[in-house]
């Protein structure tokens, strides 16, 4: 069995999954998974890991496939393989493509991989000391959004949003965070847990607006603001519009969604697998990894927006179904 690894190392997007356990509590976000899972891979005497290297053809022969690979030094390769499981992975969203939110003008405007990267870096210190008194998470930015092409929910970001935020609070009983959201989703065996936690914290509050434009605040340049209506909101004796509210934060955090790939175009053509309408890899089983193309197979978010552990269990169902159809080829 032969992994192939377009990057130095394993691991892909799961490399800045930080751990978010609280006072020792896990918080069930999967971010421990990845360790285990190389060192498996990297123990197993039936696997051979071939990092820095791409596909770059792909035929038919023999009922199998003939691979040809490129290493990151330019050399050219053949592989032979019976049946192939793509895992690509993603792509986070551009955070830039939300101009009006700042990212990469506003330093106190970053995006919640940027946060669990520091937390990955840094430890879980990484924001203590900072002064932050107001902190806002700010949902769906870039899912959910027809007119970019992304109208499905990323599936991710509540529950990360809510356990940074929950990660965060811990670490600082004094800041106030506000989460604004259009709405929660629910789905998920962990996002229950992770809303009661949350929602049974002093100083956290779920606003159902989301802003249109953040800015530098006038009032201290180092912090930013924004205008929002918060529809649930029982005051609305307001000088503006009934709702309409402006508030300042030391820092705000995106929770930027999934996209497939900028490459997953030339890989599924390459492949020969279907995209479906959003550009994630199309499949035609109950379960989501059986391709159009006989002995392809495809797990984790090159399918669909999924979590680490939800990656992890998906990743099985396209292992069985490929021993599955070895078996039956006789391979």
């Amino acid at each position: 069995m032969a992994l192939i690894e377009r990057d130095a190392v394993l691991g892909g997007n799961a490399l800045t999954v930080c751990c978010k356990a609280v006072e020792g509590e896990c918080q069930l976000c999967g971010g421990c998974l990845l360790p285990d899972q190389i060192d498996e891979v990297r123990r197993s005497d039936l696997v051979e890991v071939w990092t820095q290297t791409t596909v770059t053809r792909v035929t038919r022969e023999n009922g199998g496939f003939l691979l040809r690979l490129r290493n990151g030094s330019g050399a050219d390769m053949s592989l032979s393989a019976d049946a192939l499981v793509l895992a690509t992975g993603f792509d986070h969203v551009d955070a830039r493509t939300k101009g009006p939110y700042g990212y990469g003008i506003l330093p106190q405007v970053i995006t919640g991989q940027d946060m669990e990267k520091r937390l990955c870096d840094e430890g879980q210190a990484a924001y203590d000391g900072l002064g932050l008194k107001k902190v806002a998470f700010i949902q769906c930015v870039g899912s959910r959004d027809e007119h970019a092409g992304r109208g499905y929910c990323s599936q991710v970001c509540c529950r990360y949003a809510l356990r940074l935020a929950r990660l965060l609070k811990s670490r600082l009983p004094e800041v106030e965070i506000a989460l604004f959201k259009m709405d929660l989703q629910h789905a998920g065996r962990d996002m229950a847990a992770a809303w009661r936690a949350i929602s049974s914290m002093e100083g956290v509050r779920v606003v159902a607006g989301l802003p249109a434009v953040i800015r530098r605040s006038t009032e201290n340049p180092k912090r930013v603001t924004f205008f929002y209506n918060d529809i649930l909101a029982d005051d609305l004796a307001q000088e503006r519009a009934p709702g309409t509210k402006q508030e300042d934060f030391d820092l705000v955090v995106l929770s930027v969604g999934m996209q497939p790939r900028a490459d997953a175009g030339r890989v599924a053509e390459l492949f020969g697998v279907n995209r479906d309408a959003y550009g994630f890899f199309s499949t035609r089983d109950q379960e989501g990894v059986s391709t159009i193309l006989p002995g392809v197979f495809v797990a984790g978010s090159c399918q669909a927006p999924r979590s680490m552990s939800e990656a992890v269990a998906h990743a099985r169902q396209a292992a069985e179904a490929c021993y599955r159809y070895l078996q039956e080829k006789g391979s």
